[in-house]
């Protein structure tokens, strides 16, 4: 474990578990590197699995600046460049995989060897003519413009129901833990980073991830479709879909064996 101060003096939380092939986990918006925990305990005895808290998240600073997704890319590029990682395989869940999709926009994949995108779409916001967003189709502009005040006006106004949504089997005894862990982001960090899911577009970028890619979605996932993750396999040139049964969006944490061994397949190329 240790940090790593980023080229605008960003000070970002990693750890380092395993030798061999490098693999980098990077979890999702207002989650931390924990998530990872049951996986990297398997991945690392056969692997270097480096795991990290993004810039504004978990134990990492918690900055006024660098709250875009290219900012995030960057602060991935740097962090494999300090520990010298190459032929990687990246994974990343929800929007771990915004920054894979602006990391291969801004860097390419020359340090990559595959990818894995758990539960993502390449565009939040849905349109006339785009309906693979977030909640299956109906998130509009407008809707992320309510969200955003709603989070400037009270944090956890906006978390409470968009957790009870994500998680929609959990009782309210059992959402109180993650109540707590969630109130413990930055608000202008969460918002900043909403806000940055919400302006991108991604979908110009998928022909150019030319590595293996591993599309995994949960089939109960109240935030993205099927329809989005086939979608994303029409455009990676040689990927394929793999889906988690029984599964939601925390697929992560609710199926981490099966996580594992895809993500073993995909080092293992």
């Amino acid at each position: 474990m240790g940090k790593f101060t980023t080229s605008d003096g960003v000070n970002l939380y990693y750890e380092v578990n395993g030798e061999g092939k490098p693999i980098v986990l990077i979890h999702g918006w207002s989650a931390d590197s924990t998530s990872f925990k049951p996986h990297v305990k398997e991945l690392s005895k056969d692997f270097k699995v480096v795991t990290y808290d993004l810039r504004g998240h978990g134990r990492s600073d918690r900055p006024d600046k660098g709250l875009t997704l290219n900012r995030f890319a960057i602060d991935l590029e740097e962090l494999m460049e300090y520990l010298e990682l190459n032929d990687v395989t990246v994974v990343g869940w929800s929007m771990g995989s915004s920054i894979l999709f602006d990391y291969v926009r801004t860097f390419g994949v020359s340090r990559l060897s595959s990818v894995c995108i758990v539960d993502m779409t390449p565009k939040l916001i849905n349109d006339d003519e785009w309906k693979l967003g977030l909640y299956h189709g109906e998130f509009t502009m407008q809707d992320t413009l309510n969200a955003l005040t709603t989070m400037c006006y009270n944090w956890m106004d906006f978390a409470v129901p968009f957790i009870k949504r994500t998680i929609p089997y959990l009782s309210e005894e059992q959402l109180k833990p993650v109540y707590e862990a969630t109130s413990k982001n930055s608000p202008h960090v969460m918002s900043a980073m909403w806000l940055a899911m919400s302006v991108n577009d991604y979908r110009d970028v998928l022909e150019s991830i030319t590595v293996p890619a591993f599309i995994i979605y949960g089939e109960k996932s109240t935030l993205y479709s099927s329809k989005t993750a086939e979608y994303l396999n029409s455009k990676i040139p040689n990927s394929k879909v793999i889906p988690f049964e029984n599964c939601t969006h925390f697929l992560v944490v609710e199926n981490p064996k099966k996580l594992v061994e895809v993500i073993r397949e995909a080092a293992s190329i």
